[in-house]
């Protein structure tokens, strides 16, 4: 009869495209909205970190920058004040109603008052900035698919704490379409000379 040559292999089959969903922030898990094989759309909400810490850095932050606002304010008044009364005592130092010395002193206080002004205001560009990615941390507390597909494994379960300091933590994994898939399969390397391209594959699964 026929002789026919086979190599065999043991592998497993897997999506063509799968997405590893993670979170950018460290936290306890408040709630899960999926599970294994759930349908997902992109977008949808799948997982929630506790919110609280964040949004009270958040408010913590923009008290921050409503007080470095006014002190921008404050520093453009006592600014506005402090030229008043150097360019009315540059016309009393012509007449020689005051002295040198007293009109550099508040020349000085001019020139101090512009500084602190520049200084409120570069603290006003980093609180803003701290607002804003106190904004941006509690909206990553809310994970989101990034992708349309099936959930086909989840890795943590509510009340359990999520660390992203040194690498993101793999939360979910979603594959984008269970139509297209591939097996990944190891074959020896004494047989890996007799594949190629082309030729005909058979698989059996559990």
């Amino acid at each position: 009869g026929p002789l026919v040559s086979t190599v065999s292999a043991t592998g497993n089959l897997t999506p063509v495209v799968t997405v590893q969903v993670g979170t950018q922030v460290s936290g306890m898990i408040a709630r899960i909205f999926v599970d294994y094989n759930s349908p997902v759309q992109k977008g949808q909400t799948i997982a929630e970190i506790d919110p609280t810490l964040f949004k009270a850095q958040l408010e913590q932050a923009r008290g921050n920058f409503l007080a470095a606002v006014a002190n921008v304010e404050k520093a453009k008044v006592t600014l506005a004040d402090a030229t008043r009364t150097m360019k009315r005592y540059q016309s009393l130092v012509k007449d020689g109603s005051v002295s040198v010395s007293d009109y550099d002193t508040y020349v000085t206080a001019a020139d101090s008052a512009r500084a602190a002004l520049s200084a409120a205001q570069g603290t006003v560009a980093q609180a803003s900035g701290s607002y804003a990615q106190a904004k941006t941390n509690l909206e990553y507390a809310t994970i989101r698919s990034p992708v349309d597909g099936i959930v086909i494994s989840r890795a943590v379960d509510v009340g359990q704490t999520v660390a992203a300091s040194f690498q993101t933590p793999t939360l979910f994994t979603i594959a984008q379409d269970l139509t297209k898939m591939q097996i990944l399969a190891t074959v020896d390397e004494s047989d890996i000379g007799r594949i190629h391209e082309g030729g005909n594959a058979t698989f059996t699964v559990d």
